[in-house]
């Protein structure tokens, strides 16, 4: 590899990220980052989440919703 070639993050990272920046904006949500793991899709070591009763590999989140509520 050239020290000027850029690696870009897979989709498996970036969903990570971005579950890991909502984690640390808001306390309040049922999401909870549980360590690494084997995942049961791809046979890679991955972060694994719990999203509310469900526990799932990082590589088998397809997107994220975000509801924000309207304050009254």
């Amino acid at each position: 590899m050239n020290s000027g070639e850029k690696i870009m993050p897979t989709k498996s990272e970036l969903m990570h990220y971005r579950l890991q920046a909502i984690i640390r904006e808001d306390d309040g949500l049922d999401i909870e980052y549980l360590g690494d793991r084997v995942s049961y899709k791809t046979g890679d070591m991955v972060p694994w989440y719990r999203l509310g009763n469900a526990e799932v590999p990082v590589d088998a989140i397809g997107q994220l919703e975000t509801c924000e509520q309207e304050e009254e």
